[in-house]
This record gives structure tokens, sequence and C-alpha cells, in this order.
């Protein structure tokens, strides 16, 4: 297992922030991590520094220096949006379940097993086959034939044993039963559907059918919208810092106190990426970066090389020196 999955493995288990030499620790312990390096603490240490810069990361750093813990964010305002809108989507997508006809019902259900690619699927006529609304015909990938006969219950009320049993007694030989209902099924009802010695029936519930309904575009459509986002990485090149820093702030501009970095050139930078490290060395103030054997007159020249996968990058913001004296991995833009 890799470092930081080990790292997840661990910081899940616990619940609370570890310091990366206790993470470390408790991997072994627990044989998740196997590795031939004769710092491993270090390893961990670093590769979490410079996992928590990422946007996707799946750690942050703890209230401790040297800790960890794992991030739970809540979603972005579209994705709050989004998830109303589907709820309300199915919530809608229910009741209309509810208030069709009988016979409008069985129609919908052909129409969802003609979506799931059944073959010669037809609503039977009324009182004509045992009780039985549906037939259709699963062809598994030309390996065999699948016979399929459905109840539809258009009901509000659950649906009890009593119809698990009559469809069981319709089915022809070699054929599957299904019973599907927007409402639900009685605990009784799912004994009878699973009781051992007898042909299994398959029950499709509310929720069931609902999500059938979503996944195959039965009655409900995808309706895709761009959202314009700014360019973070774009700014942070011009704008020579951390855009997000000034995001909401008035526009009089404030003094903050910054920290200093006692550094000594060329300095060894490194980023981790794809769960690997790549060093590098920062030859000066002016941007210029040392990367296997080559001079890039700028950060982002040489990050390029490294993401090579990326359309945009802010070199400043994606490589990293190590500090001694906070013990952190620290982005090179705050030398500037």
């Amino acid at each position: 297992m890799q470092f930081k999955d080990a790292a997840y493995e661990i910081l899940k288990e616990a619940g609370e922030a570890l310091h990366y030499n206790e993470i470390t620790k408790r991997a072994f312990e627990a044989n998740l991590l196997s590795t031939t390096g004769q710092t491993p603490h270090a390893t961990m240490g670093a590769l979490l520094y410079t996992d928590t810069l990422k946007e996707n990361s799946r750690f942050r750093r703890g209230d401790m220096k040297g800790t960890f813990t794992l991030r739970t964010e809540p979603p972005s305002n579209i994705q709050r949006q989004i998830t109303a809108i589907n709820t309300q989507v199915r919530k809608t997508l229910r009741k209309r379940l509810l208030q069709m006809e009988p016979r409008q019902f069985e129609k919908l259900i052909k129409n969802l097993l003609d979506a799931m690619e059944l073959e010669e699927t037809s609503v039977t006529t009324y009182g004509g086959d045992g009780g039985i609304d549906v037939r259709g015909v699963l062809n598994a990938e030309n390996l065999s034939q699948i016979n399929v006969a459905v109840q539809a219950k258009r009901w509000k009320n659950n649906v009890g044993p009593k119809v698990v049993r009559e469809l069981r007694g319709s089915l022809k030989v070699h054929e599957h039963g299904i019973v599907i209902t927007p409402s639900d099924f009685t605990p009784s009802a799912k004994s009878e559907a699973d009781e051992p010695g007898k042909v299994h029936i398959s029950l499709i519930n509310g929720e069931q059918l609902v999500d059938l309904l979503i996944e195959h575009q039965v009655g409900v459509a995808n309706v895709e919208h761009t959202v314009q986002v700014l360019d973070e990485d774009y700014w942070s090149e011009i704008i020579g810092d951390d855009v997000s820093e000034l995001e909401g702030q008035s526009p009089i501009k404030v003094h903050k106190k910054k920290t200093t970095y006692r550094v000594k050139f060329p300095l060894p930078i490194q980023v981790e990426y794809k769960d690997k490290v790549y060093n590098a060395e920062l030859l000066d103030l002016e941007g210029n970066v040392r990367y296997s054997g080559q001079v890039y007159d700028s950060p982002s020249g040489a990050a390029k090389v490294v993401a090579v996968d990326w359309k945009s990058v802010n070199g400043w913001n994606f490589w990293r020196f190590y500090d001694r004296k906070s013990d952190t991995w620290v982005h090179i833009r705050n030398l500037r």
C-alpha cells in the first residue's frame, strides 16, 4: 500500500489528528506499509505536507505542527443546488408513479424494459396471463436468454406475500419473476420472495424503480449546463499572489506581516505529483529553475514538464521548499 493510502486508513480509524510519525508507526504495526527506505517517517511527512496543498486532497493539516487529519468540507453552493434539484425530481417522479392509472403503469414498465435492452417486450391482456402484466427476454451477451415475467403493482400500500405467491404460480418453465411497485414490500413479502426451496422472485420497490428510471432516462432527461469558474493558476501568475486570499477583501491595501525565510541558492525544491516526488533547484528569486539538467526561466516552465497533462500550471504555487524552522513544506511563492 502506498504512503498516502496507508495514512488515509490510519486516520479514518483514528478519527482524530495524528502526527506523521505516529501515522507511520501505526501503518507499520497494521502491516499497511512495507518499504526499504531508511526514513519512512520523513517520507510520510513530506508526502502529506505536499498533498494538503492540492485542491482535491483527502487530508488537511491539524492544529498542532506536524499533525494531519482527514478533510471534511461542505459541498459547494453549486453542488448543494444540484443535490436539491435532484432530490425534488425524485420526489416528483415518485408522486407521479403513484398517480398513474394501472394500465399506464404497466406501459411505463414495458418502456423501462425496452430501455434496459430487453427484447420482445409486451404488455399482456387483462386477466389472460395469470396476473403477469409485462413479459420480455433478456439476452445475456448472446450466451443465454432469460425470460422475464413482471407483475406491475401500482399500489400506494405495501405489497404483501400473496402477490409474490401468485406470480410464482403463474411462471412458465425457465421464467424469472419480478414484482415492481412504486410503494414497498411488507417484511413477509420479502421473506416469501427469498423462501428457500422455492423459485426466487425479484422485488423492485419505489426507490429502486426511481433509480432505474433515472439511470435509463425513461421520463427523465439529463440536462447539462456550463458553469464559468476562474482559472486561479492564471490569475495567481499574473497578480503574483494567492488570489484566494484576496477574495472578499476591500480594495484598500492591507499590510500583512510576512514570514521571512532564510534560504541559500540554489535552493532544493520538490513536488509530489501522481504519487511520485520530483526534485529540482530554484536558482534565484527571478524564478530560474534547474530540473533534470535543464534550466527553465520560470517555475511554471519547469512545472509544465512534470504536469504534462495540465492545461496551465502556476509554478510558484506548484513547487515547494522545506523550511526547517517551521518543519513544513512551503510554496516557493512565499519567497517573493
